[in-house]
């Protein structure tokens, strides 16, 4: 059965929120951390992401844990000044969970945590859907652990998704405490941090030997790094990486409820460019088109990149929104709640998720031997701030993915929802998720035959804009193989189904040809 989208609005944001830029003054990230397994028989678990570990092509084995401890909330001076946090409370008593997706064979030495999503006030994971297959190929282990009290309340509560269907979770959760949202900062330093050591409640230990932790958070979320990084790097963290973020959020308070002493005031959208480790900010097209004030300049080991052709979320296909049976005697498809063909970074047609996977590949490799991360240009702008467009409508400059460099189609920016065929309850959320998708209109057969006359033409084209991608250093190879391959079975004509290969094989076997006619009519005379 198709997977409920529970995970997909992994991808929908809160979209401004601020950010704070702040000094170390904060408890040591090796305070106490404890793990423990979840009760049994109490519940399912709520599993984050759409990118199951069974369908990897790697064995991966996947186990959720509960993490506690004491961790602080720190606050902003008042006026805020960069620069400058405070502690407004000590040792506040903290119980939240994980899950490790870990390699049951290589292991590169590499931990991502990943900051889960809660803007569909669940857990989602869009960190790991459009880079699941790219960690599990390269031996990556995958943390995602529950940061914010939207998605704790959604597992003390149950886990009854929507308000409609049933609770799955039962009492598995209720041990499960987060006083503040603030917390997240230093219970994600505790985390990056037990992963490194030998202590006995590291769930790695000792078959896993860590060398280097990445931190990741996408939307929302990504305004958490934001934060995260700007007032709270040490030196177990090894890299950041935050994904389609406006600005930061606040380093205290659970939505509206401030804890005493709490300034939630930001003082900047940006992130700190000194850092000494690598910190990458990408933007896609669909956040370029919402945010006038969000570009970086380069700097030190700091990376902004605006990503075109790609929308704010990353999964549409083959997700369930509400099964059979439950509004109705069909069940709801997320592909089916958008007015117009959905775009999305991991299911495409423009797979941005192969560049974020690059941008992945460099960071390691910064890490480990100093390897400069390439530079991209920024998305065009017009003299009003206005994206600029090519022929066919598409966005031009930026990181450009293959597909928007060799088009079929039309890719916008965002799509609409169709209403009509919302249940009550997700409208709202089809809302946000058609907003936050791009749109593909296809290009009629007279256009793509005047592009591509010759099938062969458009794969040719392909390999082209692929290997000037991996040149470049935003596309991989067995992503590139993987691009190639479905261009090929786009064929319309399956009887002219070898001219690429015919292309490239043919002029070499003619000159050969005249090479041996040659030799025979001179050996006749």
């Amino acid at each position: 059965m198709r997977r409920l989208l529970v995970l997909l609005l992994c991808s929908l944001a809160s979209l401004f929120a601020l950010v704070a830029l702040a000094s170390p003054t904060f408890a040591a990230p090796d305070s106490l951390a404890v793990v423990t397994t979840p009760p049994i028989g109490e519940g399912e678990p709520f599993i984050p992401g759409v990118r199951l570990v069974a369908d990897l092509p790697e064995s991966y084995v996947e186990e959720e844990l509960f993490i506690e401890g004491l961790a602080d909330i720190y606050s902003y001076e008042d006026p805020a000044v960069r620069g400058e946090v405070v502690v407004i409370q000590e040792d506040v008593p903290y119980k939240t969970r994980m899950i490790v997706r870990r390699p049951t064979g290589y292991f590169n030495g590499t931990v991502v945590i990943e900051w889960w999503n809660t803007t569909a006030t669940f857990d989602t994971a869009p960190v790991w859907d459009p880079s699941a297959e790219y960690f599990a190929r390269n031996g990556y282990i995958y943390i995602g652990f529950t940061n914010a009290n939207q998605g704790l309340t959604h597992l003390t509560s149950g886990c009854r998704l929507f308000g409609i269907l049933p609770p799955t979770c039962g009492t598995r959760y209720s041990s499960l405490s987060m006083p503040d949202d603030g917390l997240a900062y230093d219970i994600a330093s505790q985390l990056a941090n037990l992963v490194k050591t030998q202590s006995d409640d590291n769930p790695l230990y000792p078959d896993y030997k860590v060398t280097q932790v990445m931190q990741a958070g996408q939307s929302q979320q990504g305004g958490s790094m934001i934060a995260y990084a700007n007032n709270f790097h040490t030196d177990v963290n090894d890299g950041y990486f935050v994904q389609s973020a406006s600005g930061g959020r606040s380093v205290c308070g659970t939505g509206n409820v401030l804890p005493p002493g709490c300034n939630p005031q930001a003082t900047d959208r940006s992130l700190r460019r000194d850092l000494p480790v690598p910190v990458y900010r990408m933007l896609t097209e669909n956040d370029v088109d919402r945010n006038t004030n969000s570009a970086q300049e380069d700097d030190g080991l700091f990376r902004y990149y605006e990503v075109a052709g790609v929308s704010h979320v990353h999964v549409h296909e083959d997700v369930e929104l509400i099964p059979g049976g439950v509004l109705g005697p069909d069940p709801l498809f997320l592909e089916d709640a958008c007015l117009f063909p959905p775009n999305t970074a991991a299911d495409g047609p423009v797979l941005g998720s192969h560049n974020y996977n690059a941008m992945w590949h460099n960071m390691l490799q910064t890490i480990r031997d100093g390897t400069p991360a390439p530079h991209a240009p920024l998305i065009d702008r017009d003299g009003a701030g206005e994206i600029v467009r090519d022929e066919f409508g598409n966005a031009t400059g930026g990181i450009s993915p293959t597909m928007l460099r060799v088009p079929r189609a039309t890719y916008g920016p965002q799509n609409e929802p169709d209403v009509a065929n919302l249940p009550g309850p997700l409208i709202l959320l089809g809302n946000l998720f058609c907003f936050l998708s791009g749109t593909v209109a296809e290009f009629d057969e007279e256009t793509l035959a005047e592009l591509y006359p010759q099938h062969y033409l458009y794969v040719g084209a392909v390999k082209q804009a692929g290997v000037q991608l991996m040149q470049d250093g935003f596309l991989l190879g067995p992503d590139f193989q993987k691009e190639l391959a479905t261009a090929r079975a786009l064929n319309p004509d399956p009887k002219c189904g070898l001219g690429f290969e015919l292309v490239a094989v043919l002029p070499p076997l003619l000159w050969a040809a005249r090479r041996r006619r040659g030799g025979r009519a001179r050996r006749s005379s």
